[in-house]
């Protein structure tokens, strides 16, 4: 029985992949033209957004509420169902923070002595440190910096749920635990959102203000006042007659 040997063929140069520059140019500026139609979209979907933000006044919608039950210094429990019909702000605020939150609330001040005899107007401090702001505690940091008015609430309450709830329907960002002592010296136990929220008469916020931003926070300042003003003077609409 003879053996046979089996000689593996040699593939042919032929049967190789070929470089097609063609083919590899083509692709090439189609991944440009994808890039360069995109850049343009986007450029131009940002510069209709300026001019829209531009010509008109009203502030956008940027998240709903729902309700939610927290507790005031005072101890009584509250609902923001409570501030229905009313046109409120909010933002963080802690008894622990060395300076970021003493500007804020220096702010929130301000708004208060423009607007405060407004019935329909209303202020909000969360508190992102509940395990140590008790309400007697809050009420003693507030009696203390001159912000003791009624329509000014500071909130307080289970930690975690306040922090989920503001980040999931108030789209504030994450609370981040400092570690290192200088900064919690300089910035207090906690670096975390410092803008502040407008929300509507039917809980929507309309609008995010950077007022502590060392370069722009006048502008942003000026921004919420023009965002207030309109919400605060915006005619309701009017029921459909029965």
């Amino acid at each position: 029985m003879s053996e046979t040997n089996a000689t593996p063929q040699r593939r042919r140069v032929s049967d190789a992949p070929q470089f097609n520059p063609i083919l590899w140019w083509s692709t090439i500026a189609g991944i440009c033209a994808i890039i360069l139609f995109g850049s343009v979209f986007v450029t131009l979907s940002y510069r209709k957004l300026s001019r829209d933000q531009a010509t008109d006044p009203r502030p956008f919608y940027l998240a709903k509420l729902i309700d939610f039950q927290t507790v005031n210094r005072d101890g009584k429990k509250v609902w923001f169902g409570d501030l229905e019909g009313k046109i409120w702000i909010a933002g963080y605020q802690y008894t622990g923070c060395p300076g970021g939150c003493l500007g804020m609330a220096a702010v929130m001040k301000g708004l208060h002595e423009k607007y405060g005899k407004r019935e329909d107007f209303h202020l909000v401090s969360i508190s992102l440190d509940p395990s140590e702001d008790t309400p007697e505690k809050m009420d003693a940091w507030v009696k203390a910096h001159g912000v003791d008015e009624p329509n000014w609430w500071f909130l307080t309450g289970d930690e975690e749920r306040i922090r989920n709830y503001m980040i999931r329907y108030f789209k504030f960002f994450g609370v981040r635990e400092n570690t290192d002592p200088a900064k919690i010296a300089s910035e207090g136990k906690f670096a975390h959102d410092q803008r502040l929220a407008l929300v509507d008469r039917e809980a929507n916020v309309r609008g995010y203000y950077d007022v502590m931003n060392s370069k722009i926070g006048d502008f942003e300042y000026q921004r919420l006042l023009k965002d207030l003003d309109y919400l605060l003077n915006e005619k309701p609409v009017a029921e459909n007659p029965k």
